[in-house]
């Protein structure tokens, strides 16, 4: 069992593109995110990254985000960075041409969006 946080931000199709490649990858899943259907009562903006969402990236194994230049900024690229902060793998999946200065400055790997570069990269990092 592989677990999995994807940061997203709601207006765009990262998150279902994502989890839908995940679906198709070897690995049996379970998804730590916070999907649309199902969003947290409230978040507390005191904090860079809500306890509730914390929690919710410490139980997973690894984090996939896009390489979407959108996540240089807001809830998601925090996310990103308290995940590298406390030592999480964290891959990017190569969803547009021009990927986030974030995810380039942090260091994070940049994969085809394609089954078995994710599957070599979870073999790999996790």
């Amino acid at each position: 069992m592989k677990n999995v946080f994807i940061p997203h931000r709601w207006n765009n199709e990262d998150f279902n593109d994502i989890s839908g490649l995940l679906d198709r990858t070897k690995f049996i899943v379970r998804n730590y995110s916070v999907p649309k259907v199902s969003p947290m009562d409230s978040i507390d903006y005191r904090y860079n990254v809500d306890p509730q969402i914390q929690k919710q990236i410490k139980y997973a194994s690894f984090v996939v985000c896009s390489n979407r230049p959108a996540n240089s900024g807001g809830i998601a690229s925090e996310e990103i960075k308290f995940a590298v902060s406390i030592g999480k793998p964290v891959v990017a999946i190569k969803i547009t041409q021009s990927t986030s200065t974030l995810i380039t400055n942090l260091g994070i790997s940049v994969i085809s969006n394609r089954r078995d570069s994710l599957e070599n990269w979870v073999a790999y990092a996790v």
